[in-house]
């Protein structure tokens, strides 16, 4: 970035008025002819008090014009060599610009000194002062007038750290942290719920299911495309139906729009279908809007969630820009993140609110609580570090520790692993071994045998009467269940094993709307290993008995 090659005025310095402001003139002519845009780069418009980055993200500059004609220039010039660059995206320079301009709208300032600096920031948060910090730093090092060697000091003496907020998934907030299985699974039954009672839009309940399903940050759904949704070929390695997130929070991507390393995951048929309805709901949308039809590569790049008529009527003096044209420019059709955190909160939505069996009160619902949610799951599940890393998006684990440091999941699992020792002690098998059907409880009625896959007999059901459960497996926990010693409950147990795996496995695309939470075997396979053994035991007492 080439900087102003005039000298920089000292600090009260009186400049003749008209020769100031055709400089700032010349010196935006030069960042908008001479200058070589970046691959990040993108529009800045003036329209009176309105200030416009990249044809969508508008904020209010009225009090920062105010200023004195050196500081009001040097504020535009810095903004358009911001932009040039792409240094900033955006929303994050509209979020600086507007705190930069309400600070200044509260004060009687016209152009920035020592003095008062101070003023402005004094009180202020540390998101404030880091603003004025981060836009005034790259002003001086352009050689903008407006910014003098002993305020820049100054601004980076007083520099504050950077605002952090309250870890929610270590918080222990029933209202913040992640979900319980039951609001959990009640949210996602709720989404589908609402979706066909037509309490919920497809578009909304669609983003609703993706973020329960993929945890993604706003900004990834936001910006997802008709073109990231896929079932030929491969991407990354992943092969069927798949969706490529476009990433987020990538230090190294050179774009604002989309710039980072997308992230492929495999989904389901259930939310691959409504997907689709989506897309050729999207499709119709913007044909409607365009006024004509769109080409393959057109329909592509078009949003994968479309803003709402009034919102897009906005642009109708946009067309839709050609495939070859800055990928950048088809931004202003996508849906803002703000929207999206709408969505995700379901503040708006006519759905039924679901009540925490925690706190009595309904879910506080937010975006990252699924993305919690998400992680806890998994790493609950035994998913590798690495794995999640990757499922996550994250360049380093460090974030990881939050979702392994469980000390509630480790004491459940130590409890699994402590019943197999202790449940002969504590009869954790309910029913009664058999060494043979004659022995059993109704075991002259051929319609009481447990089979498996109507040839291997197990034992032998004590229970008059209809049972509703799924045998066998159910079975093993019933304290009706009599297992006669020689049956093949190994074959039970290598079948429950397999599905359990089957269940775990995170690329196995979902076969129903419980969508992530895999079917829980656990207490299944404990008592089948605690009649396997109790058999085996059985098996060497009658051997030592026919022996002596």
């Amino acid at each position: 970035m080439k900087t102003n090659s005039s000298p920089r005025p000292e600090s009260g310095q009186a400049l003749n008025q008209e020769q100031l402001q055709q400089e700032h003139i010349d010196l935006l002519n030069h960042y908008d002819r001479d200058e070589t845009k970046s691959k990040g780069s993108y529009s800045v418009e003036f329209d009176g008090n309105l200030l416009t980055l990249a044809g969508f993200f508008t904020t209010d500059i009225e009090p920062i014009l105010k200023m004195d004609a050196e500081t009001s220039g040097g504020f535009k010039a810095t903004i358009a060599a911001i932009a040039q660059s792409g240094s900033r995206a955006p929303v994050t320079l509209r979020t600086h610009i507007a705190s930069i301009s309400r600070t200044i709208k509260d004060s009687s300032i016209v152009n920035f000194s020592p003095e008062n600096y101070v003023q402005l920031i004094q009180g202020k948060d540390s998101s404030v002062a880091n603003s004025f910090r981060s836009v005034m730093n790259i002003w001086y090092r352009l050689g903008i007038p407006g910014i003098s060697s002993e305020t820049i000091d100054l601004v980076n003496m007083l520099k504050r750290p950077a605002s952090r907020g309250r870890n929610r998934v270590t918080s222990g907030d029933p209202t913040e942290g992640w979900y319980t299985t039951q609001e959990y699974d009640d949210l996602i039954s709720r989404y589908w719920d609402d979706l066909e009672s037509g309490n919920s839009t497809l578009r909304d309940s669609t983003t609703l299911l993706l973020n329960a399903q993929f945890g993604r940050r706003g900004i990834q759904l936001a910006n997802l495309k008709v073109c990231d949704f896929k079932s030929e070929g491969q991407t990354d390695g992943i092969s069927g139906k798949r969706i490529a997130f476009p990433g987020a929070k990538d230090r190294s991507a050179e774009e604002w729009f989309r710039g980072s390393k997308s992230e492929t995951h495999p989904v389901g048929e259930d939310l691959w279908d409504l997907c689709m309805q989506q897309i050729k709901s999207t499709i119709a949308h913007h044909e409607a809007f365009f006024g004509r039809k769109l080409d393959v590569e057109e329909i592509d790049q078009l949003p994968f969630l479309q803003k709402d008529t009034r919102t897009l009527g906005r642009l109708k003096h946009f067309d839709f820009p050609a495939v070859e044209s800055d990928s950048q420019a088809t931004a202003i059709f996508h849906l803002s993140t703000q929207v999206v955190s709408v969505i995700l909160n379901r503040s708006r939505s006519h759905g039924a609110k679901i009540l925490s069996q925690r706190t009595g009160e309904p879910v506080r619902e937010f975006a990252y609580r699924m993305r919690y949610t998400r992680a806890r799951q998994l790493a609950r599940m035994g998913v590798p570090r690495n794995t999640l890393q990757y499922w996550l998006g994250h360049e380093k684990d460090g974030a990881l520790e939050h979702y392994y440091d469980d000390p509630a999941e480790d004491a459940r699992q130590l409890d699994i692993e402590m019943q197999t020792i202790l449940a002969p002690l504590a009869q954790a098998f309910l029913g009664s071994l058999r060494d043979r059907e004659s022995d059993a409880i109704r075991g002259d009625d051929p319609s009481s045998r447990i089979e498996l896959d109507g040839r291997n007999n197990l034992g032998t059901c004590g229970e008059h009467g209809f049972c509703s459960a799924s045998v066998p497996i159910p079975c093993y926990r019933c304290s009706k269940f009599q297992p006669w010693v020689d049956a093949p409950h190994e074959e039970v147990l290598i079948r429950l094993i397999e599905r359990q795996e089957e269940e775990n496995n995170i690329f196995l695309p979902s076969k129903s709307r419980r969508m992530l939470i895999p079917l829980q075997l656990e207490k299944d396979i404990a008592a089948v290993k605690l009649v396997i053994t109790l058999c085996n035991a059985r098996k060497r007492e009658i051997f030592d008995n026919q022996q002596n």
